[in-house]
């Protein structure tokens, strides 16, 4: 018995002291708000060099400029260089028809990073877009039809599925109690779950090979709950937060994901940073959506500027700002709004606009009405993020509290363009930017092009933490489909 005791007594003092330190909570020394999971870390430390650029608000930061990492410091850098979550309690904004062309350009800009669109849609409307439009075939559209051949791994119903599979692991990892996880190393890799487009698609050129789809369906309800999605949030931040470089898992590579060549421009390798974008529902209070919300960094507003429409973000408690609140309260936030993008703004004409008056700058010149009315509308928001709402928004420190530093640094707009040209695109699930050039639509297609590169620069410019410029890759102006780039603004402190 002495023994017996003896032996506890060892084991449990070797338990407190050196338990895995990964597991342990760090928001700020509090408990974990998950009822039912261990939680990560979830602001890791910025390093000198992010340091220095979030210091620097004035300079021009394009990811793709930025040069001089060492070797010592790209072994530090996480799975998911960025991650956007598109969100609106709202239906009809555009929200999947934006992330679409956003993505899909992003990819194409950045050929050395792979570009993971996890839709978190009951309805797929992403998904459609990306596996082959909407264009009819055997009384279906094409893309969703393509998406029921999809394999149940390579959809965000088996992704979660794994991920509260591997949260099961990691608490008894934890636990006290004998069991096989004690003696298992905790990894998950979520690019098992990627579909890479380029293979599924090899007809359509404009597809990049380095962009990936974890397709959404109607199982996703199924799957998560209130009191589960917790979990499913704790694996996907470790997952993402993980080391890049792990020596490791220099062998693992996900399904469809080739070894890495190098010299080869756009191969897919597993020893390369993730973007990630999530696609949400209208119904932001799902446990789903709250999931999106929980592990992206950077929430990115589709709106309309009908103020019925403005008014619904904050009305009831299941609008999107009450939601972020809630959620921001109970410490399981992470998504903090990085941009707002009025759609369908009426064109007055194509020359950029830049003006004093009306602090924001956009790839287009709106009409005098809609431009008043966006400055109306982001008033409103602007009293409501200096009455305590700024702890939703990044750089809220460098915003401050002056209205055109809060217009420059998160209102972009989209020009509203002829719905017969959005279908046609969205019919053959070919984005914008790479849209063919018939002689009575090509100007149109330029003009939309230059638009979402404008917004594609923006978001681009937004840096904060440590990403390896390695990975991403200097735009060719050869590429571009406009004949004239709109130029890309940095920060202005007025």
């Amino acid at each position: 018995v002495k023994a017996f005791l003896g032996l506890l007594g060892v084991f449990c003092v070797g338990f407190f002291f050196f338990e895995d330190k990964r597991l342990k909570y760090a928001f700020d020394g509090e408990e974990s708000p998950f009822p039912h999971s261990p939680s990560p870390r979830v602001e890791r430390e910025m390093s000198e060099y992010g340091e220095k650029l979030r210091q620097e608000p004035n300079k021009r930061r394009s990811i793709s400029a930025q040069s001089g990492i060492s070797k010592k410091e790209r072994g530090k850098l996480p799975t998911v260089a960025r991650s956007y979550v598109f969100a609106n309690n709202k239906g009809g904004v555009g929200k999947s028809t934006i992330l679409f062309n956003l993505a899909s350009e992003y990819a194409r800009r950045n050929p050395n990073v792979n570009v993971l669109v996890v839709d978190l849609s009951l309805y797929a409307d992403t998904s459609t877009l990306l596996m082959g439009g909407t264009q009819k075939e055997d009384g279906m559209q094409r893309g969703r039809l393509r998406i029921q051949r999809l394999p149940k791994s390579r959809k965000a119903a088996s992704l979660l599925k794994d991920l509260l599979k591997f949260a099961e692991e990691c608490r008894l990892h934890k636990s006290w109690w004998p069991n096989r996880q004690w003696f298992r190393r905790q990894i998950f890799d979520f690019a098992r779950h990627a579909h890479p487009l380029k293979d599924h698609s090899t007809d359509r050129e404009h597809v990049p090979p380095n962009l990936f789809l974890c397709a959404g369906s109607p199982e996703l309800r199924e799957v998560l709950s209130p009191e589960n999605w917790g979990d499913a949030c704790y694996a996907l931040r470790r997952s993402m937060e993980a080391e890049l470089y792990d020596p490791e898992l220099s062998n693992v590579y996900g399904p469809g994901i080739p070894e890495f060549v190098p010299g080869t421009e756009g191969n897919t390798s597993p020893l390369r940073q993730w973007v990630l974008f999530f696609d949400t529902d209208h119904e932001i209070h799902t446990p789903h959506a709250k999931l999106a919300l929980g592990c992206a960094e950077r929430l990115i507003i589709p709106m309309t500027i009908d103020e019925n429409d403005f008014d619904r973000l904050f009305v009831h408690e299941i609008a999107l700002f009450p939601i972020l609140s809630d959620l921001y309260e109970q410490g399981v936030l992470r998504a903090r709004v990085d941009m707002l993008i009025f759609n369908r703004v009426q064109k007055y004409s194509v020359s950029p606009f830049d003006d004093n008056h009306v602090p924001v700058r956009l790839a287009f010149t709106p009409t005098k009405s809609d431009l008043n009315q966006m400055k109306k509308l982001c008033q409103d928001l602007h009293v409501r993020y200096l009455a305590g709402m700024h702890q939703l928004f990044l750089d809220a420190d460098s915003v401050g509290s002056s209205f055109q530093r809060f217009m420059r640094r998160f209102v972009s707009a989209f020009a509203y363009a002829n719905p017969v040209y959005i279908n046609q695109s969205k019919k053959k699930g070919i984005p914008l930017t790479q849209m063919p050039e018939p002689n009575t639509q090509g100007k149109t297609y330029d003009q939309l092009s230059v638009n979402v590169e404008s917004i594609i620069d923006d978001l681009e410019s937004h840096v904060s933490g440590y990403i390896d410029p390695s990975m991403m890759s200097s735009v060719d102006p050869s590429m571009s489909r406009a004949s004239s780039r709109h130029p890309k603004f940095g920060f202005v402190d007025k």
